[in-house]
């Protein structure tokens, strides 16, 4: 995952289209912060990188599940 790349997250309800903001989150090699605007200090969330796989047809990253 780089900067700049788009995040398909599956919410309760809806699925929503978010941008990775950062790839280093302190203590943790394995989560990603991922916002809506894609700017570093806005609210956002954390997602573990191995939860997601790169889906060519939709050019972004999808949840394995």
């Amino acid at each position: 995952m780089e900067v700049g790349d788009r995040v398909m997250v599956k919410g309760d309800l809806r699925k929503q289209v978010m941008l990775v903001a950062r790839t280093e989150i302190p203590h943790s090699t394995q989560k990603v912060f991922v916002t809506h605007s894609g700017g570093d200090f806005t609210v956002g969330l954390k997602l573990w990188k191995s939860d997601y796989v790169w889906s060519e047809k939709s050019q972004m990253w999808v949840s394995k599940r």
